[in-house]
């Protein structure tokens, strides 16, 4: 089987977009866009954030806009767990130095922060990808009750 997976290596970081799915006792499964921010040196912890559908696609169209207008634009998600609130920011900029454009991911969670550099051409794709997995995604898996599916065997 094959996967839809984007990943992009900047100096000594990366990030890693992919699908992913949303497990929950008692409750349907339901489509999810993982992205995992790391760092390439040797026993460095990451960072996944799990988004919805339409938060990808809302990353997505931030990424097109700093793209076409420059600056840089964040995306907040707040996690309500057991452990207490988690707030987690994705960030997506353009950035100017020595007289050369550039282009940036960027998430922080806490204290801990990973920035990973982009060409505009992976930038944009990223972009694209993020749209089309945003639609692929959004999904729950249904299963028929019991009680339909013996009122469906039975005969009229």
């Amino acid at each position: 089987m094959r996967i839809p997976k984007l990943t992009i290596f900047a100096k000594e970081t990366g990030v890693e977009i992919a699908p992913s799915e949303k497990k929950q006792n008692g409750r349907p499964e339901e489509g999810r866009v993982a992205f995992r921010f790391f760092r390439l040196a040797a026993g460095r912890q990451h960072i996944r954030f799990v988004a919805e559908p339409c938060e990808a696609f809302e990353i997505s169209r931030k990424i097109a806009q700093v793209e076409a207008s420059g600056g840089k634009e964040t995306f907040t998600h707040r996690y309500e767990s057991t452990d207490g609130e988690t707030i987690t920011k994705l960030s997506v900029e353009c950035y100017e130095r020595h007289g050369r454009k550039g282009y940036a991911f960027s998430i922080q969670r806490g204290e801990e922060s990973i920035n990973v550099a982009a060409p505009q051409g992976e930038f944009l794709f990223a972009a694209e990808f993020l749209k089309q997995l945003s639609v692929a995604q959004s999904w729950v898996s249904w299963v028929e009750p019991d009680s339909q599916k013996q009122q469906a065997a039975s005969p009229a």
